[in-house]
């Protein structure tokens, strides 16, 4: 009975200590690949083909390079929303902390959005604002498993179920290997909707929450050396390209230049794969909101009581008050803003991510590269690395509001 027992046991253990190795990782891959992604995804291939798969490896280098920065704090156990606080003073970093967080939380309205019209979609559930209210109740429930490696576990396992489901589609799809190549070969071009989506590729794999995350999970992880979380967001930002990469490839072979809906981006996969291939679709889509939609505002619960000088731990009181009732706001923001305009999930998810980013993000890269300067002291090399990237995040930030000022004026 021992052995057996053992026997049990030890791939048990294994997977337990693969999910503490990788998990904080596969969370910051959850929290990038919502629903945002999925579509600025499949527009990137309807519109472009296989011609912009080379921007992906590129925003792995970049994301890979901030992280590296906030990797450093982490190690140091030097949290960013401590920092700034002691840069602005503890007066200005309260508002400064609750208007981030204010903020990130309309990234939750969107994914919350879409992952209640998945629910809807997949179950027999016809009311929109239920679904996503059933979503919302989830993400608290989820939260108040309090224990970090429990949650950690759960987004795990979604994230990875997630990249299964992608990876089936496209594999049933036998994209020609000769054309996705090609695509990873860099091209110029002047045109201003190729540069944009350039620019918003890169935004949506380099997302800024999880600095505020990285930073202050050493009491969870208990990791003092900088290579394991570089170990660590390597995997997860790897996993976020992999995933872009099926999701662009499906796009390009299947999917019509036409406005996007739900389930748009499959339903002509059907013909080619068959009927299953719509609700794993779905199910993916709804799966990767629900996941993103709660752990982004993990970084909320940190920054915004630690701006009020709190030690916080994960799912400690402070931490979960500050998610609970971000989550309740997304839901309170959401039913009306479906209900008495013209949005629907999907252009939620399509505005969202730029009215999310627009502002946290130059502010987060430049507080990063200005507390490395501070408790790292990186080389000259480094310095200019990290100086070339937190430019580019201004860049980054830059277009995108542009692109979101055009967007409320065609809404207008």
């Amino acid at each position: 009975m021992e052995e057996h027992s053992t026997a049990v046991d030890v791939p048990v253990e294994k997977a337990k200590e693969t999910i503490h190795q990788y998990g904080l990782g596969l969370l910051f891959a959850a929290n990038i690949f919502g629903a945002g992604s999925v579509y600025i995804l499949t527009q990137a291939g309807v519109g472009f083909g296989f011609g912009l798969l080379w921007v992906l490896p590129l925003a792995l280098g970049v994301g890979l390079t901030m992280h590296e920065m906030s990797a450093r704090l982490a190690a140091k156990n030097e949290p960013l929303m401590d920092y700034i606080r002691d840069v602005i003073g503890p007066t200005a970093a309260k508002p400064f902390a609750i208007g981030i967080g204010f903020i990130m939380q309309f990234w939750s309205v969107a994914n919350y959005a879409l992952a209640g019209a998945a629910l809807v979609f997949l179950t027999p559930l016809s009311n929109l604002y239920v679904g996503i209210v059933v979503m919302a109740a989830l993400g608290i429930s989820l939260v108040e498993l309090r224990v970090y490696s429990r949650i950690e576990g759960v987004i795990a396992t979604l994230v990875l179920a997630i990249f299964a489901s992608y990876l089936l589609i496209v594999a049933n799809l036998q994209p020609p290997m000769g054309a996705v190549a090609t695509g990873f070969v860099p091209t110029v071009s002047g045109d201003i909707s190729y540069l944009t989506m350039i620019i918003a590729l890169l935004g949506t794999t380099v997302y800024y929450p999880n600095f505020f995350i990285q930073t202050s999970m050493q009491h969870e992880k208990d990791w003092t050396d900088v290579s394991r979380y570089r170990k660590d967001h390597t995997v997860g930002l790897a996993a976020v390209v992999a995933l872009s990469a099926t999701v662009i490839i499906a796009a390009a072979m299947a999917v019509p230049d036409e406005t996007l809906t739900l389930t748009a981006p499959a339903q002509p996969l059907v013909d080619m794969i068959g009927p299953w291939v719509l609700g794993i679709f779905v199910l993916a889509v709804g799966a990767a909101s629900f996941t993103s939609a709660t752990g982004t505002l993990f970084a909320a619960g940190f920054m915004i009581p630690q701006s009020y000088e709190l030690t916080t731990t994960f799912g400690d009181m402070h931490f979960r008050r500050t998610v609970h009732f971000l989550i309740g706001l997304s839901v309170l923001l959401a039913i009306p803003i479906l209900a008495f305009t013209e949005f629907t999930p999907v252009r939620l998810a399509l505005l969202m991510p730029a009215v999310n980013g627009v502002v946290g993000l130059p502010i987060t890269a430049l507080a990063l590269f200005a507390a490395i300067e501070r408790y790292v002291d990186p080389s000259r090399l480094e310095r200019a690395l990290f100086l070339v990237v937190v430019a580019l995040m201004f860049l980054v930030s830059l277009v995108t509001a542009e692109s979101l000022a055009q967007s409320i004026m065609d809404l207008l």
